[in-house]
């Protein structure tokens, strides 16, 4: 997942009024430097909403925000 892309995502868990922004645990980083941009890829880790304290996990640099029926 690329940091780009944490700043789009918020936390849909029922009851949350602020869910954004999530909060990054990195298990795993790749750093790639192309030409004058220096990117950082999130690849094993989870985003946690401030709120609930809910944990979305992310692999292979996918982050994973289905939620449970309930929630």
């Amino acid at each position: 997942m690329k940091l780009l892309t944490h700043n789009m995502l918020t936390s849909h868990v029922k009851g949350v009024t602020k869910g954004y922004p999530l909060i990054i645990k990195v298990r795993w980083t790749c750093s790639v430097f192309i030409i004058n941009n220096y990117f950082v890829e999130v690849i094993e880790g989870c985003l946690q909403c401030p709120e609930s304290g809910r944990e979305f996990p992310i692999s292979k640099g996918v982050p994973n925000m289905l939620l449970i029926e309930d929630e």
